[in-house]
């Protein structure tokens, strides 16, 4: 249901798609909202912790991709949590639809057994379009976003035009989304890496965003997509350049 990952902060996962809760002073804070099912996984997990739905303080976008966004508007009416995105993807969380297509389709991926396994979980999650979130806040580049972790952000393009990165520096925690990934959705490729071309608004601005997050130090990158990494950031930013575009 959750593992803890670093000091109390906690992945959920459908088996696809990760989303974290941070605990801190008694409130909770959600980076990514999953997919609308999630909810109930949501759920068991903050009692589970000795919460209540209602300490939800914020959901953290970290992009406005269905997978993400999940059941972000539920937890705005339900615990009434305050919803934040970068400010470039704002207008499509808020409206469900895409700004941009993607660079490529997902044809080239048909072979790939991992492309089907994605989908119909993503499918049965209830992910195959965005909800709207009806009101939102938004973040820029190198804001620290007062909720509790105060984490800082780092955008990072590419994947999306807000695809951003969230550094919580008190829990050694880099919140990666889909900036970087440990298992590729599309191909089932293992080790930090891009996001698959066929998921992308621009694969080369994704590759040369990772030079945004040079430098940064933290124990545990949390990727939106697959198992955490705690082998350094510099490493994972050096693997996923050699590992190229998928």
């Amino acid at each position: 249901m959750y593992t803890q990952v670093a000091d109390r902060v906690h992945r959920l996962t459908n088996g696809i798609a990760n989303f974290y809760l941070i605990e801190e002073a008694g409130k909770l804070v959600l980076v990514d909202a999953g997919t609308p099912k999630d909810w109930a996984m949501f759920g068991q997990a903050v009692q589970a912790l000795g919460h209540r739905v209602e300490d939800l303080d914020a959901v953290l976008l970290t992009h406005a991709h269905a997978d993400h966004t999940g059941f972000a508007e539920q937890a705005r009416t339900t615990a009434g949590a305050r919803v934040w995105v970068h400010e470039a993807d704002e207008e499509m969380a808020r409206t469900g639809k895409a700004a941009a297509s993607n660079e490529a389709g997902v044809t080239s991926y048909l072979l790939k057994g991992q492309l089907y396994k994605t989908f119909w979980v993503l499918a049965r999650g209830g992910a195959t379009k965005i909800i709207p979130i009806r009101e939102l806040s938004t973040f820029g580049d190198g804001e620290t976003i007062d909720v509790p972790g105060q984490p800082r952000v780092l955008h990072a393009p590419g994947h999306t035009a807000g695809s951003a990165v969230l550094l919580v520096p008190g829990r050694s925690a880099l919140f990666a989304g889909d900036v970087l990934c440990t298992h590729n959705p599309l191909t089932g490729r293992i080790g930090p890496q891009i996001m698959p071309s066929g998921l992308n608004r621009d694969t080369q601005q994704a590759m040369r965003s990772l030079d945004n997050l040079s430098g940064v130090k933290a124990d545990a990158l949390l990727a939106g997509h697959g198992d955490p990494w705690t082998g350094g950031v510099g490493e994972a930013i050096r693997l996923a350049k050699a590992a190229g575009p998928s």
